[in-house]
C-alpha cells in the first residue's frame, strides 16, 4: 500500500506557470542549470527573446563545454507544428550547434521527427525533446522536472504520447466549457475556426483582417480570473508595438465604446519586451465555479466578444491601413 508520503502526483504545469512567455520562459532562463543536467549541457544564458530577423526565440544559451549556440524553444502544452518551426528557425537563425524543444507532452510524430534529425543532420547538429513536468510527492510542494525525450543517443519511446493519448480531467473541464462558446461563435459566423490560446484554458479565434496572430480570446487564468482579450502579434515585434501604441492613443474612446458591469475592468498591456500585446477585459471566474457560474461566464464572453470585434475591427483595419503605407507597403 503506498502511503502519503511515498505517493506522486503530476500536476498541470500551468498551475505554477500561467502564460509561456511571461512565467515559463523567465523561469527556465533562470534554471538553466536543471536543463543542463537534462541533456548532458553546459549551459549558460545568452538572451531571453533573443531576436532572429523579424521573430524572437525564446532562450538564446551557449555550451560553455563546446561554445556552441543553443537555440531554445518552449511551450506549455502538446507539442504542435508551429513550435518545431520556430526551433528550427531559430537554430538556423542563430547558427546553433543545439536545438532544444520544452514541452510538457511530445507527440510521437515530433518525437519521431528530432530522432530522424539526429540520425541524419551533419555532425556537430544536434536537436533534444525535453519535457518539462510539474510533480508532486505526499503533501510536500511541486517541483518541477526535465526529463529528456530525444537526444542525439536515443529516443525514450516510453515517455513520448501518442496523438490523443492524454486527456487530463482538468483539460476535459476546459473542453467542455469552450466547445459550446465555439460552436456558437462559428454557427453565427463570429470566425471560421478557433485554436488552443497559451493552452488548455483559453481560445484564440483569428480575425479575418490580417494572416497576422491578431484575433480575439477568452481565457481562465490563476484562480478567479475570466478574460475576454484583443490579442496582437505579428512577425514583426516592432510593428506589433506600434499598433498597441495606436489603439492606446484612443484608450478613453475604446473604453467608452463597452459598458462594463460592476467587477469588471479594462487591462491594457503592451507586454514589453515580448513579441505580442493584448487588450483585455477582466471578471471575476474560475473553471472550478459551479455550473451556473460557469454558463453565466460563458455567456458573458459570448456576449463580449461579437463587442469587442465591432469595436476594434474598424480601428485595426485602418491602422493596418496607415502602417504599411508608412512603410511604403
Amino acid at each position: 500500500m503506498t502511503t502519503p508520503e511515498e505517493r506522486i502526483d503530476y500536476m498541470d504545469v500551468r498551475s505554477k506557470w500561467r502564460d509561456e512567455a511571461r512565467h515559463f520562459t523567465p523561469w527556465l532562463a533562470e534554471n538553466l542549470d536543471l536543463l543542463s543536467e537534462a541533456v548532458g549541457l553546459n549551459l549558460e544564458l545568452v538572451q531571453e527573446e533573443a531576436a532572429t530577423g523579424p521573430f524572437s526565440c525564446d532562450i538564446l544559451a551557449r555550451d560553455k563545454d563546446s561554445d556552441v549556440n543553443v537555440a531554445i524553444e518552449n511551450q506549455l502544452e502538446w507539442s504542435d507544428h508551429s513550435h518545431f518551426g520556430q526551433m528550427l528557425t531559430y537554430t538556423a537563425g542563430h547558427n546553433a550547434g543545439v536545438g532544444v524543444w520544452v514541452a510538457p507532452y511530445f507527440r510521437y510524430e515530433h518525437a519521431a521527427t528530432l530522432d530522424w534529425l539526429n540520425q541524419w543532420t551533419r555532425e556537430g547538429l544536434s536537436f533534444y525533446g525535453v519535457m518539462v513536468e510539474l510533480v508532486q510527492s505526499g503533501d510536500s510542494e511541486p517541483e518541477p522536472r526535465l526529463r529528456t525525450v530525444v537526444s542525439p543517443e536515443g529516443w525514450n519511446q516510453d515517455i513520448t504520447q501518442p496523438p490523443g493519448a492524454y486527456a487530463s480531467p482538468r483539460n476535459q473541464q476546459f473542453q467542455a466549457f469552450f466547445q459550446p462558446l465555439i460552436e456558437h461563435l462559428i454557427w453565427v459566423g463570429f470566425a471560421d475556426r478557433a485554436t488552443q490560446h497559451y493552452g488548455p484554458g483559453g481560445r484564440f479565434f483569428p480575425s479575418r483582417l490580417s494572416e497576422a496572430s491578431i484575433g480575439y480570446a477568452v481565457s481562465f487564468e490563476g484562480g478567479n480570473d475570466a478574460w475576454v482579450t484583443l490579442h496582437i502579434r505579428t512577425e514583426d515585434i516592432e510593428f506589433t508595438k506600434r499598433i498597441f501604441d495606436e489603439l492606446q492613443r484612443d484608450k478613453e474612446e475604446i473604453e467608452t465604446g463597452i459598458t462594463l458591469a460592476p467587477g469588471q475592468e479594462w487591462h491594457w498591456n503592451r507586454h514589453d519586451p515580448y513579441a505580442f500585446s493584448s487588450i483585455n477585459v477582466r471578471r471575476d471566474g474560475s473553471i472550478d465555479d459551479p455550473p451556473e457560474n460557469l454558463e453565466e461566464t460563458r455567456a458573458w464572453m459570448f456576449e463580449m466578444l461579437p463587442k469587442f470585434k465591432d469595436l476594434f475591427d474598424p480601428r485595426l483595419e485602418k491602422i493596418l491601413l496607415n502602417l504599411s503605407a508608412e512603410d511604403g507597403g
